[in-house]
């Protein structure tokens, strides 16, 4: 029986020998996988030809099994159509899918020719969401211009706002207040 013991123990301890040798494995970042700092780039959307988004941030990663990126301290995020500044995107946190989607947990989107601010709030489980073909998707919204005010819940609309719909609204419409908007 102690012949069987101290073999036993032999096999241990040259197993643990073995496997003592062998170098812990280091963590190390997918293949492909990218992290800038203080990044400036734009996006060129296939499901709007005619649209580009501009974008400043402090940090971008790009992770490509999900083939997503995100945007980390926004410090500019506007988007143009045919030349013209279409909206500026206010959002601490940016992920742009596969299909160069847009979402977040909240978002101030300002339209400058209309003189719009839209001030977009999720949920964890639903983000805001600028889809390039549909516009904007949001739990819970704020819209403020000239002589309307509007807070809701469920907004969907396009990039024009002349398709907008929301429920469970609240409305404020407000006369004589001068339009200052430079188209």
């Amino acid at each position: 029986m102690v012949r069987y013991a101290v073999l036993l123990l032999a096999l241990l301890l040259l197993a643990a020998y073995w496997l003592g040798r062998e170098p812990a494995p280091v963590p190390h970042r997918a293949i492909g996988e990218a992290e800038l700092f203080g990044v400036q780039f734009r996006l060129y959307p296939e499901a709007d030809p005619r649209a580009e988004w501009v974008f400043r941030a402090s940090q971008i990663d790009y992770d490509p099994a999900r083939r997503e990126s995100r945007a980390i301290g926004l410090s500019q995020g506007e988007r143009w159509v045919d030349g013209k500044l279409d909206l500026k995107l206010t959002a601490r946190e940016v992920r742009i899918d596969r299909y160069d989607n847009l979402t977040m947990p909240e978002a101030e989107v300002e339209i400058p020719k209309e003189c719009w601010r839209i001030e977009l709030t999720g949920r964890p489980s639903q983000p805001v969401r600028i889809d390039q073909r549909r516009g904007f998707f949001a739990p819970r919204f704020r819209l403020e211009g000239p002589g309307v005010r509007v807070e809701g819940e469920g907004f969907r609309s396009d990039f024009g706002l002349e398709n907008a719909s929301w429920h469970s609204g609240r409305e404020e419409w407000r006369t004589g207040e001068k339009n200052d908007c430079k188209s």
